[in-house]
């Protein structure tokens, strides 16, 4: 309790908006409450053998994290080199992103049309010696902050972030997803937990008043 007791934890609901398939296979807890999840937000996904995957939802800020990825960390990940504009191009078909970066170029040189379709996952990096989700989490705040300089939507609110995580997993892969958000330098210590729905939803938890007798 003592490592949570300082987060803002708020539970969100995947509603019925259509959402490209995705290939990892997640068993989400239930939750009662039900809350949209909106459209500007990066996702942290832990399966169930404890394997993280990253994605972004809006698309040009999904591009845009790659290329600000190769801009600030090529000399710390080489192979971000050699990636072409066609292929960060091709990064905005990929559904959900779980692999090691030196594996990236290989990837991205798959057609776009078969990339949703990759399901060989190595997850991605949290270690001590190689955080990669850490500065992929950097690389998508700075790109979401350049977007909305650049669209002129400097009162949109921030990317948020949420952890979508199995109801089975090893927790301990979910701690050290929250202790890379909590430490520095990313200091997130606000975020979203996305579950799916537990039976029906009252009046009350849908922020609705009951229709009178």
């Amino acid at each position: 309790m003592t490592d949570v007791s300082f987060l803002l934890l708020t539970f969100f609901i995947l509603t019925a908006k259509f959402r490209p398939a995705t290939p990892v296979v997640i068993d989400m807890p239930t939750s009662a409450s039900e809350i949209p999840v909106p459209d500007n937000m990066m996702v942290i996904t832990v399966d169930k053998e404890g394997m993280i995957y990253f994605s972004v939802e809006n698309p040009k800020v999904k591009v845009a994290t790659l290329q600000n990825l190769k801009q600030r960390y090529s000399k710390t990940y080489p192979a971000l080199e050699k990636l072409t504009d066609q292929q960060i191009a091709n990064f905005i078909n990929l559904p959900v992103y779980g692999y090691d970066i030196s594996q990236l170029p290989e990837i991205l040189n798959i057609p776009a049309a078969d990339l949703g379709s990759l399901k060989d996952f190595s997850g991605v990096p949290i270690d001590s010696a190689n955080n990669q989700l850490r500065d992929w989490i950097q690389s998508a705040r700075w790109a979401d902050r350049l977007d909305k300089q650049e669209s002129g939507a400097t009162d949109r609110e921030g990317i948020r972030v949420a952890i979508k995580g199995d109801k089975t997993t090893n927790v301990q892969a979910v701690q050290e997803v929250i202790k890379i958000l909590t430490e520095e330098p990313v200091n997130i210590h606000t975020f979203n937990l996305i579950t799916s729905l537990e039976g029906p939803v009252s009046a009350e938890a849908a922020g609705t008043e009951p229709p009178a007798k």
